[in-house]
């Protein structure tokens, strides 16, 4: 994540007003990037430094493609959810702790290959699906939007609906 990031002119998004990156909110060195590695690794992790706050190595298996990944360091933590797309669907109203804690929010972290977590930046699942997984993907997306009371338009729920429909 960038600790610098443009503000979006018509909506005023910031990604700085989501906190200042990735939180380690229990104070184990270990931010909430690393921790949600821990978490989806299929095997045990190693660590890059002895402290073990960075993960170097593990299993991850993509949600987007099913492909295994190994190198920690070729993965990205995708927001489900991104912040530039909850904000313009109502984070813009929330406390900033509000705000800190969805960006950190495990269930709206994904471990996914680089070049897709960029392809698909701040597109919902009106904009960009994964290669596979879609209904994995918009399920949990549609879980998440209703879990925070953001506010998708009529017509992207019914897209959602209808992607629920046609891929689970």
């Amino acid at each position: 994540m960038s600790a610098r990031s443009p503000v979006t002119l018509e909506t005023g998004y910031e990604r700085k007003k989501f906190g200042h990156g990735w939180d380690d909110t229990d104070g184990d060195c270990q931010n909430s990037r690393a921790e949600a590695l821990i978490a989806s690794s299929t095997s045990r992790v190693r660590f890059s430094d002895p402290r073990r706050c960075r993960v170097a190595s593990g299993r991850w298996i993509s949600p987007f493609t099913g492909q295994v990944i190994q190198n920690a360091s070729d993965i990205d933590i995708d927001h489900v959810v991104p912040l530039k797309w909850a904000w313009e669907h109502g984070a813009k109203d929330w406390s900033e702790a509000k705000r800190e804690t969805f960006a950190n929010d495990m269930n709206n972290l994904w471990s996914v290959e680089l070049s897709l977590n960029r392809q698909k930046g701040a597109k919902g699942p009106e904009q960009w699906l994964p290669p596979q997984g879609q209904c994995q993907y918009v399920s949990r997306f549609v879980r998440l939007i209703k879990t925070y009371n953001l506010r998708p338009s009529s017509n992207q729920l019914q897209h959602y609906k209808q992607l629920l429909a046609r891929h689970c």
